[in-house]
């Protein structure tokens, strides 16, 4: 059984103005067209049983087409999982996140950098409050996105900050913590009350096997997340960077899917 907690799809009018946006700007290649019979074909020649989709918005106006996108997904493809987004600038959060959680939404995405709001500010407040309460995980994009090159909205020590100020956050931090901050990760925030997914972890995105290693050895791995962040890696190819770190069968099997079982009560 192998869950894929990071995947991202687009509805399938859209995706190709997306995909094509979004490739502008990462300057890097897909690895499926960034529709939900994309990611489904993807998944089965990987051999992925189930994945969670996380949409995002950008912006105070998208919540309501992006969730009744999430809400579809989850009508339509049992091997899907999706999350909801709000902007955390948009009114009745709580009663939103409320009403998507008894829908059949299990979480949260939310990327700050797309938001350019900093992880910490007080704005989030009413995001992280809702979150919080709500039990519902909520993923964040943490280190260098290439949307802001020169200024990171969710660091190690503004993840922290947040953990303080919201000890029940159930909080993901996607990336094993954070694109190009991943020695900073180990020193930080491993150990700490938070989970780590292991999106875009391959030696293309420039982290190392050694530094893989560190993060593996200071974290519980029961708080580790296989994902792949489809379309921007397959998950064949995180699984090969997996597979060089040294893990036992027992661990293997709580990041593959264990541990994303218990966080989504499947």
């Amino acid at each position: 059984m192998i869950i894929d907690f990071h995947t991202h799809i687009f509805p399938d009018s859209l995706a190709p103005k997306a995909i094509a946006s979004l490739q502008a700007t990462a300057q890097m290649p897909v690895t499926f067209d960034g529709t939900a019979g994309g990611l489904t074909s993807l998944m089965k020649n990987d051999g992925v049983d189930r994945s969670v989709v996380l949409n995002t918005v950008t912006n105070e106006r998208q919540a309501p087409k992006v969730n009744a996108f999430a809400l579809a997904t989850d009508s339509a493809y049992d091997s899907l999982i999706p999350f909801c987004s709000v902007h955390p600038l948009n009114e009745n959060i709580y009663q939103t996140l409320s009403e998507l959680k008894s829908q059949g939404i299990r979480g949260i995405k939310h990327h700050p950098d797309y938001v350019g709001i900093e992880f910490d500010d007080e704005r989030m407040t009413p995001l992280l409050e809702a979150a919080s309460e709500l039990e519902m995980p909520m993923v964040i994009h943490a280190g260098y996105d290439p949307v802001s090159p020169d200024k990171v909205h969710a660091s190690p020590d503004m993840i922290l900050n947040v953990l303080e100020r919201f000890p029940k956050l159930i909080l993901v931090v996607a990336h094993l913590g954070g694109v190009q901050k991943w020695d900073e990760v180990a020193d930080k925030l491993c150990g700490k009350n938070l989970y780590l997914d292991t999106a875009f972890c391959c030696e293309r995105i420039g982290i190392t096997v050694e530094q893989g290693k560190a993060i593996f050895s200071s974290h519980p791995h029961d708080r580790i997340l296989f994902g792949s962040d489809a379309p921007w890696a397959s998950p064949s190819e995180v699984l090969e960077f997996i597979s060089k770190l040294g893990l036992s069968d027992e661990s293997m099997e709580l990041v593959l899917h264990k541990n994303a079982e218990r966080l989504l009560h499947l």
